[in-house]
């Protein structure tokens, strides 16, 4: 998107330290006798649950930094990925400039990682191109002297030798509208260089910035009104006020030659971010105090609101927010709501409905096409897909009880085949009912089947089949959550010693095993069960196959495979054992 950088960085790149390097040309005409520098890049993702903040920590090897150091600097680069819905990033950045890894090293060596702290990179591509020339220019000035340290500050005033002090800084911007020179300064990083008597090279200044950052882990735990916050608190200190960040939504900026302070308040979109910062910011108006860390009071005086701030409405707010967590929890949904998608009016009353007359409370009208009694209804409100059950209560006037599907508390019948079995309520999911709905609570599937023994064995045949889902949608999930495998084992592990013969003995195997292999490397005796069982002349070919797949003997699976129908190879190639083909 810029017009001065051109850049080559590996996808899935495996090398150590770095993933790539932006090239920086002196104009738009990328021909390569215009190069002026280039520089060396590391990307880095992360899941997070909230990407919409300016700044977020990463933890990096120590290894890497000394690398980057001795290598002239690096741009390190975090994306964000929201993990509710993963579409959704943001990339944050720190140059690595040579002064400032010493900074992150210093009295460091011997651990093995810093955390550092990142910006979130702008949207601008005059910006981006400012920030790389920038690094470059000063990253070059910086190496020079890399096995000399900088010059401190509290020599600067004392030193016969500094000819001079100088900065500078470059600025992208369209049409030459360029900024004032103490905005420029503020809001880019900025290093200072002294002139040295008989040096032909300016020398660096120990790190300094007119701004200065300070991360939620520079400060102690905060109490209002007798609530605790922990890291909760960013400074920002500029040379004419200081502000304050408490969590997502509040501010208060403190400026010199007044009084008191000016806050402000903007509601977090998410709910549980929203209602800690909605508590706090009433705490705060209501009692004006601060307590920091040991019993350090802190008065915050006369405060003034960018904008009105009506405090009997603001705790309305609260406690209705308070109701839709409680509601989201009894539903064990985990994730948290995105409630600044559905702001509006109409959204809500919609919600407030739905709290309304949950698992049967009130019938509600849904317009459902069919004449059955009871339905699967998958509803979308905001980040949440939720699977409900509706019960009918008048189907011509299209009047239903709405329940929670998990806390349902009728039978449900699975036909596979010409033949219905009684199953768990999992039985209806499918792989990516597993990937996509929010309600599902997989702590309670494994003692849904053990529930339904005394209804009829073939309980266990539909548990393996949801095995072979769980395994599948695992396997789909671009997070591989734990808690999928973790359930898949449990269930696994329960049909292998209780299922007895209600299930073939070497599906139970293969299945357990394949979901062991997917967590960790298979043991020599685990080995030697596939084994009998690919050497085994009873086994079927579809079982000796996938043997042979997890012994990874590849060369006797392809004859094997081969040696299927037509239809037993889509058959195969549909089970979740596929995935360790090669």
């Amino acid at each position: 998107m810029t017009d001065t950088l051109s850049q080559f960085i590996k996808e899935n790149d495996k090398t150590p330290s770095w993933d790539g390097d932006v090239l920086i040309y002196k104009s738009n005409n990328t021909d390569k006798k215009d190069i002026i520098g280039k520089v060396t890049v590391q990307v880095k993702g992360e899941m997070a649950d909230n990407i919409n903040r300016k700044a977020c920590s990463f933890s990096v090897d120590m290894a890497d930094l000394v690398n980057y150091k001795n290598n002239g600097g690096t741009i390190y680069f975090v994306v964000l990925i929201n993990k509710n819905n993963p579409s959704k990033r943001r990339v944050f950045y720190d140059t690595l400039t040579p002064i400032k890894i010493e900074n992150y090293i210093k009295g460091h060596k011997n651990q093995n990682s810093r955390v550092i702290k990142l910006k979130r990179l702008p949207a601008d591509k005059d910006e981006i191109q400012t920030i790389f020339y920038n690094f470059n220019k000063d990253s070059k000035k910086q190496h020079s002297f890399s096995s000399i340290p900088p010059i401190k500050l509290r020599t600067l005033s004392s030193s016969n030798d500094i000819v001079e002090i100088t900065s500078s800084l470059t600025i992208f911007s369209p049409n030459k509208k360029l900024p004032s020179t103490i905005q420029a300064f503020l809001n880019h990083e900025v290093y200072w260089y002294a002139k040295i008597a008989n040096s032909p090279i300016p020398h660096p200044i120990e790190l300094f910035s007119v701004m200065e950052v300070i991360s939620k882990d520079g400060f102690p735990s905060i109490i209002v009104n007798g609530d605790k916050y922990d890291n909760y608190v960013i400074e920002k200190i500029t040379k004419d006020d200081i502000t304050i960040q408490f969590g997502e939504s509040t501010t208060l900026v403190f400026t010199k030659n007044r009084k008191g302070a000016r806050m402000d308040f903007k509601p977090s979109g998410l709910l549980r971010s929203r209602i800690k910062d909605l508590n706090f910011i009433i705490s705060i108006v209501e009692t004006g105090v601060i307590v920091f860390g040991e019993n350090k009071k802190v008065d915050l005086g006369q405060m003034v609101a960018e904008t009105p701030f009506d405090i009997v409405l603001a705790k309305k707010e609260l406690e209705s927010y308070k109701r839709i967590e409680q509601f989201w929890k009894s539903l064990h949904v985990s994730a948290d709501f995105d409630i600044g998608n559905i702001d509006s009016n109409s959204s809500l009353e919609e919600l407030y409905l739905l709290m309304k007359s949950i698992n049967g409370k009130h019938p509600i009208h849904i317009n459902v096409d069919g004449e059955h009694s009871g339905y699967l209804f998958r509803k979308s409100i905001s980040n949440y897909k939720i699977l409900f059950f509706l019960d009918a209560v008048d189907k011509e006037k299209s009047l239903y009880r709405i329940y929670n599907f998990f806390d349902y508390k009728g039978i449900f019948k699975i036909a596979r085949g010409n033949t219905e079995h009684i199953s768990s309520h999992y039985s209806v999911l499918s792989p990516d009912d597993y990937i996509e709905l929010s309600n599902i609570d997989l702590s309670k599937m494994l003692q849904s089947y053990k529930d339904l023994i005394s209804l009829g064995d073939d309980i266990f045949e539909s548990a393996n089949f949801d095995l072979l889902n769980l395994l599948l949608a695992y396997d789909k999930h671009n997070d591989h959550p734990i808690e999928i495998l973790n359930t898949a084992k449990e269930i696994a592990y329960w049909l292998l010693n209780e299922s007895a013969e209600n299930l073939h003995v070497e599906i139970k195997i293969l299945n357990y095993l394949q979901t062991l292999k997917r967590e960790r490397v298979l043991t020599a005796e685990e080995n030697r069960k596939l084994y009998e069982i690919a050497e085994n002349e009873n086994s079927s070919l579809l079982v000796k196959l996938g043997a042979n797949v997890l012994l990874e003997n590849y060369i006797v699976a392809r004859i094997q495979f081969e040696q299927l129908s037509l239809q037993d190879q889509e058959i195969f190639r549909s089970f979740p054992i596929y995935k360790f083909w090669k």
